[in-house]
């Protein structure tokens, strides 16, 4: 019964509206703090590229983090009823998006658009925009990293950025397999940016497995590093790792999902 009334464009749409009021409020009452924000404040004062990386756990507080040029930004989302609400919400922030997901190995025939988005993606950022994907999503292991992000990278020449946040007081869904954090109102929060990731444009695939294994590695430090100054809970990786990690594939969007 929820499944069916989530996919009327309708519904969608009242759930995106109560989420942005539930953002809005959080965003203004959480006492934020942000570290290491020199490399993204001069790519808003010089107008350079990026590919933002989170956690799709954190994907509901990212724009807080990008607290400049939204106009500049666009995000990748799945093609899920999720991934809709997602959409919806990010146009009531003036957020492009574009839509597509990797390909699902259990269904072979169920194209999802996820080389179209990609490409649009890469598109995008080459001529000067921002970009940001979750680089687990959309069907993880939780806080592991495909190749999507570093090949997006490499494609087009920007540098990836990641970053996370945490609040004092949050509510975990333990349920979902990202294990989503929704923060309390009224409460203490940090945002963290990482180091920028540079990638050759003609990495090979072990140049791209080390891309992804220090951007995997660099999101789950500052994710921790973010639970503990807050002294909140701590969210820990999944104990499994992605298939196909160790082999850098060179075709699909596999990991990149927002």
């Amino acid at each position: 019964m929820t499944k069916r009334l989530l996919s009327r464009p309708w519904a969608q749409e009242v759930l995106a509206f109560f989420v942005l009021l539930y953002l809005e409020l959080a965003r203004r009452t959480v006492r934020w703090e942000v570290r290491n924000a020199d490399f993204v404040e001069s790519v808003w004062d010089e107008r350079k590229s990026v590919l933002g990386c989170v956690w799709h756990g954190r994907v509901l507080m990212a724009l807080e983090g990008w607290a400049r040029q939204k106009e500049r930004m666009v995000a990748l989302a799945s093609r899920s009823r999720e991934g809709e609400i997602g959409s919806r919400l990010a146009r009531w922030y003036k957020v492009g998006v574009v839509r597509g997901s990797s390909r699902n190995p259990n269904k072979p025939g169920a194209a999802k658009g996820g080389e179209a988005a990609y490409r649009a993606m890469v598109n995008h950022l080459s001529t000067g925009g921002c970009g940001a994907v979750t680089p687990d999503g959309p069907r993880g292991p939780r806080m592991r990293a495909g190749f999507g992000a570093v090949r997006m990278a490499r494609d087009s020449g920007v540098p990836i950025l990641p970053f996370t946040w945490s609040t004092r007081r949050k509510t975990v869904l333990r349920k979902a397999w990202d294990h989503h954090c929704l923060p309390h109102l009224f409460t203490r929060g940090v945002i963290i940016w990482g180091e920028p990731i540079h990638v050759s444009k003609k990495a090979d695939a072990a140049e791209l497995e080390a891309a992804r294994l220090n951007l995997e590695t660099q999101l789950n430090s500052l994710t921790r590093e973010a639970d503990e100054a807050v002294g909140g809970e701590i969210i820990e990786p999944d104990s499994r790792h992605r298939p196909g990690t160790g082999k850098a594939s060179t075709t699909g969007a596999s990991g990149a999902s927002a």
